[in-house]
C-alpha cells in the first residue's frame, strides 16, 4: 500500500509526458522544477551550432538532491505515494532510497522510460525540446550508455514498464478461499472470548490485546484504527480479499466507491484503483455511498463486544 516511483531515463526520454499523461503532478517531485525555485535559467553556449541555450541551472544540483531527499522523506513519513522525476539511470541512483524503504514499510518501483529508446530518437527528442529543457548532447549520450550497460534494477526493487503504471497503482484482493473461515476479531472482545487460532482460518483484528498475542502469526492481519495506528505503526487501513467467490473489504470505516474506482478484473482477481490516496484518508469517516462496489465490513457497524464470522 506504500508505494514509491522512480522515473528512469536519459533526458527526451518522455518522463514529463509520462507524468503528464498519467495526471500525476500533483504527486510528483521533479528536480527540474526545484533546480528553477532555487535559481534563474542560465545560458550556455553551444559551439557546433553557434548557439545561445538559456537551459535550466546546474549549479545549484548539490542543494537539489538535499531538497529532494527533504521532500520524499516528509511524503514517506506520511504514508503518501510518490513520485520521483529523474534520471536515476545508474543502479546506485536507485540504492539511494533503500534506507527510506526499510524504514517507511515501502514498495518501490522504477518506472523504466529507456526499453526501446535509441540514442539517435533520444538525441532528435532533444533538439526540439522546449528552449529551457534542452541539454548538451554528450549529456544525452552518457546517460544512454550508462543505462546500457547497467540496465538491471537492485533486487529489492520493481522495474516496471510505461503501460504497467495504472496496474502498480492498483491494490490487489488476496484469495483466501483456500481458508474455511474469515473471522474478525472487534476492539472490544474480552481475552477470554478471543477465538482459538488455527491454521485453516483466517483473522482481522481491531482489538489491541489479540494483535499483542497473535499479531505475528501470518493468517493474522491487523486492522488500524486511528490514523497513527495506520501511518506510524504500519497497520492495514484495510484489506481486500476474495471469500467463497465473494469480493470483499475490511475496513474500521466504510469506504467510499469513489477511493476504489475503477476497479479492474484480471485473471479472476479484483484490483482497486486507491494507490493515489494517503493512507490516512482510509481511517476518516465518510458518509457511506448508498450503492457500494463491494462487500464491507466495518468496525463502525460491528457488535463491539462480539466476533465476526464470514462462512
Amino acid at each position: 500500500m506504500r508505494k514509491i516511483f522512480l522515473l528512469r531515463g536519459a533526458p527526451g526520454s518522455g518522463k514529463s509526458s509520462f507524468i503528464s499523461r498519467h495526471h500525476l503532478q500533483p504527486y510528483a517531485i521533479s528536480r527540474d522544477q526545484i533546480r528553477l525555485l532555487l535559481a534563474d535559467l542560465t545560458v550556455y553556449y553551444e559551439e557546433d551550432t553557434d548557439y545561445l541555450h538559456q537551459v535550466i541551472p546546474r549549479h545549484v544540483t548539490v542543494r537539489t538532491e538535499q531538497m529532494v531527499d527533504n521532500l520524499v522523506e516528509h511524503k514517506m513519513s506520511y504514508g503518501e505515494t510518490v513520485i520521483v522525476d529523474g534520471t536515476h539511470i545508474v543502479p546506485s541512483a536507485i540504492e539511494h532510497f533503500k534506507p527510506w524503504v526499510d524504514k517507511y514499510h515501502y514498495e518501490l518501483f522504477v518506472v523504466d522510460l529507456m526499453q526501446h529508446k535509441t540514442l539517435n530518437s533520444l538525441l532528435k527528442r532533444n533538439q526540439v525540446r522546449i528552449h529551457y529543457d534542452w541539454v548538451k548532447p554528450e549529456v544525452v549520450k552518457q546517460m544512454y550508455n550508462s543505462y546500457k550497460a547497467h540496465p538491471e534494477v537492485p533486487n529489492w526493487a520493481r522495474s516496471i514498464t510505461p503501460n504497467q503504471m495504472n496496474w502498480a497503482l492498483s491494490q490487489k484482493e488476496s484469495n483466501l478461499d483456500h481458508f474455511s473461515h474469515v473471522i474478525a476479531v472487534p476492539d472490544q472482545v474480552k481475552e477470554s472470548d478471543f477465538p482459538r487460532v488455527h491454521i485453516s482460518n483466517f483473522y482481522f483484528s481491531f482489538n489491541k490485546k489479540f494483535t499483542e498475542k497473535y499479531g505475528t502469526y501470518r493468517n493474522v492481519i491487523t486492522i488500524g484504527k486511528t490514523r497513527n495506528e495506520v501511518v506510524d505503526d504500519f497497520e492495514f487501513p484495510y484489506f481486500a480479499f476474495k471469500f467463497h467467490h465473494k469480493h470483499f473489504l475490511i475496513s474500521t470505516y466504510p469506504i467510499r466507491s469513489e477511493m476504489l474506482d475503477p476497479i479492474r478484473k484480471v485473471k479472476g482477481v479484483w484490483n482497486y484503483s486507491t494507490g493515489l490516496y494517503n493512507l490516512a484518508d482510509f481511517v476518516k469517516e465518510f458518509p457511506e455511498n448508498k450503492q457500494q462496489h463491494v462487500h464491507q465490513f466495518n468496525l463502525s457497524k460491528l457488535q463491539p463486544n462480539r466476533l465476526l464470522h464470514i462462512w
